[in-house]
């Protein structure tokens, strides 16, 4: 759910250093601000700056001279003289703006963590992206900044760099900031903020939170000084002097250069600590500290995934480690379609499921398959390498391919033309398994055949049979099959290929268990009303379209539906149908009843008790359907806001607005597993 920002290019231009003066007055959601720019001008006769269009009484000298400019829109062209194109010159632009992007009280809908605000100065809080142009930026290079913020007595205003401090000067609360490397884009946040600080190191860990909840704070600061210590070894010394937890006023999810921006709602989740926190730290290393060159697609969120969620995942056990990358593969086949499939290098920044599932879960595979072709030193040399060679540079694919070559010597070409340069994933099957004995031994033959289009990679195949267990590594060539080979001791009993879930491949549908995230892509949802539905049952299910982003989607009632209507969609059935058959492929783990219902053996009789599950159509093999089931419509809309959180479970059941059990349906086939009966 989180962002890390920056600017739209990457190329180098024109340096600058910033000596940034803004005021900010809440109740009129305006900005005044000076900015003092000394500029490196390189030979250019023309400064071009980009400045947000809600600016007005601008003003602007070059050498202490008031200078006419010409402005297009958010554009600010300022011409130079030819005394003025070589070396430095120093640049002062007056403005004034009015920022009140409209803030989300209570989202519907998570898929674009930003929400379109952009800038937004009010009594709760003021929030300033970098790209909404709320100073003036040079239209290419990075930048240096001292930046001095004003707001009314106790607004602490927080951005990238160290603290210089915060003091009361004339009834008015001054921030000071210092920011020495280079950042594309400064972003801004202001609120009553309570500030605590730790030390770790040269490093201040700091939260920034609106309330002062001690305990929350502790156990924030302590989880960033592990994390800070976890990375350093990992990659390379901390790049900044700060890190800190800064709580926003509105529900966000951003990363910064040494800071995170999260909503109040998130920041209590009792697992943040252990997912996103870890995520915006290791970005301190990937996209906050050796930059992104998005020109050329955007590695940083596959890589933060790989070596922040999934690492955490890898320490917990295997078994989660697992579960994760077999959870990708989920996501995958049921939110991508060959339609809107993308490569991996034109993924920029993730705005809904399709593209945060290519941009961090295919992305954080392509990864984890590198690192099991490299082996773990060769691997994490390599990113040592990067950080050392390329910290505060924009950089690419093409220069991660490189230094993971020269680890591992030898060249990764076809890897990356496959994983990275070109859409998709391969789709592969067990065939013609065969078995032969004799001399006390058993062969075993097979294929394993390649749907279009074909791949080459490595492939574990695993044999079991009775006490004994042989793995054999294939190299699957990109044709339409490949034979194998092996031989055992003992009767075979089942054939396993990827049993460690270590390839990222495009899944069967008997290997999918229906999920929330199947209802979120569909094409066509039907709305099936129970007769004589309450009002605010029926607003609950309004909510489900916006939650869920359902795209097309149609409410019938039960007693008006046909059977060809039935037959056309998806279905998401909205109480308890009076015609059971409709329920009648609903696993066995539920049991719905007429005022209650039973989920894996436990009894739910409560008025606040509710069931949400996905299953498979009741007459079409290859549709999905789904039942909302409240137990009383008095806590329908409080759970339907949550259920597009739990995007990639097959089921859900709540108590009190309060999730109580999880989980997906039991998968018993796959084309990937071969079973003997003997």
């Amino acid at each position: 759910m989180i962002w890390v920002c920056g600017s739209d290019s990457a190329d180098a231009g024109l340096s600058a250093e910033h000596h940034l003066e803004v005021e900010l007055f809440p109740g009129e959601k305006k900005l005044i601000g000076i900015d003092r720019l000394k500029i490196q001008t390189d030979g250019e006769n023309m400064l071009t700056l980009r400045l947000s269009e809600k600016v007005d009484q601008i003003t602007i000298e070059v050498g202490g001279k008031k200078r006419k400019f010409n402005r297009q829109h958010e554009w600010l062209k300022v011409p130079l003289s030819s005394g003025e194109r070589q070396g430095s010159i120093w640049v002062t632009i007056r403005y004034a703006g009015i920022f009140d992007d409209p803030v989300p009280i209570r989202p519907l809908n998570m898929d674009n963590p930003g929400f379109g605000v952009s800038a937004s100065i009010s009594g709760k809080g003021s929030f300033l992206l970098a790209g909404s142009y709320w100073y003036p930026e040079l239209k290419e290079g990075q930048a240096i900044y001292s930046v001095k913020v004003r707001a009314p007595a106790g607004m602490i205003a927080v951005t990238a760099g160290q603290s210089m401090g915060h003091q009361t000067e004339d009834g008015k609360t001054v921030s000071r900031w210092k920011v020495e490397y280079p950042v594309e884009g400064l972003s801004i946040s202001a609120a009553p903020y309570v500030v605590r600080e730790k030390k770790v190191g040269a490093v201040t860990a700091a939260t920034y939170f609106l309330s002062p909840d001690r305990q929350l704070s502790d156990a924030y600061l302590d989880a960033t000084a592990n994390y800070l210590s976890l990375y350093s070894d990992l990659f390379g010394p901390y790049p900044f002097k700060k890190f800190a937890v800064v709580e926003n006023f509105f529900p966000t999810g951003y990363g910064f250069p040494s800071y995170t921006l999260l909503g109040s709602a998130v920041l209590r989740l009792p697992f943040i600590i252990y997912t996103s926190l870890v995520h915006e730290i290791a970005h301190c290393w990937w996209g906050n500290g050796v930059y992104v060159d998005y020109d050329n697609g955007n590695w940083s969120e596959a890589l933060t995934t790989y070596v922040a969620d999934y690492f955490y995942k890898e320490k917990k056990s295997e078994a989660a480690a697992r579960n994760y990358r077999l959870q990708i593969l989920r996501n995958y086949a049921t939110l991508i379609a060959p339609q809107n499939d993308f490569a991996l290098n034109r993924f920029i920044s993730r705005h809904d499921p399709v593209t945060r599932t290519v941009g961090y879960d295919k992305g954080a595979m392509v990864f984890h398959m590198l690192r099991k072709i490299l082996g773990e030193d060769a691997f994490w040399g390599a990113l040592r390498d990067i950080y050392r060679q390329r910290l505060f540079q924009p950089t690419t694919w093409t220069n991660l391919q490189q230094a993971f070559e020269k680890r591992s010597k030898h060249s990764l070409q076809t890897f990356f033309d496959q994983w990275v340069y070109r859409k998709g994933a391969p789709r592969f099957y067990l065939d013609d398994v065969s078995t032969e004995h004799s001399d006390g031994r058993w062969r075993i033959q097979g294929r394993i055949v390649q749907q279009r289009p074909y791949y080459r990679f490595k492939l574990k195949l695993m044999l079991e049979s009775r006490n004994q267990t042989i793995f054999k590594n294939l190299n699957i060539t990109a044709d339409e099959s490949t034979p194998f080979v092996v031989d055992c001791e003992n009767p075979p009993r089942k054939l396993i290929l990827d049993p460690d879930v270590d390839m990222m491949r495009r899944l069967f549908d008997s290997e999918i268990p229906p999920s929330i995230n199947a209802l979120k892509s569909s094409p066509s949802v039907l709305f099936l009303l129970s007769d004589n539905i309450k009002p605010a049952l029926r607003e609950a299910a309004e909510i489900l379209v916006l939650s869920l982003n359902l795209k097309a989607h149609e409410f019938v009632s039960e007693s008006n539906i046909s059977q060809t209507q039935l037959n056309e969609s998806d279905l998401l059935m909205i109480g308890n149908p009076k015609k059971k058959e409709l329920l009648r492929r609903m696993p066995n783990e539920v049991v719905i009843h007429d005022h209650a219902f039973t989920l894996n053996q436990k009894s739910y009789v409560g008025a606040s008790d509710v069931f949400f599950g996905v299953f498979t159509h009741p007459y079409v093999d290859d549709r999905i359907a789904a039942l909302f089931w409240p137990l009383s419509s008095d806590d329908a809309e409080r759970v339907a806001r949550k259920i597009t959180h739990y995007g990639k479970y097959s089921y859900l059941a709540f108590h009190d607005g309060k999730n109580q059990d999880k989980g997906f349906w039991q998968i018993n086939e796959s084309p990937l597993v071969y079973q003997w009966n003997h």
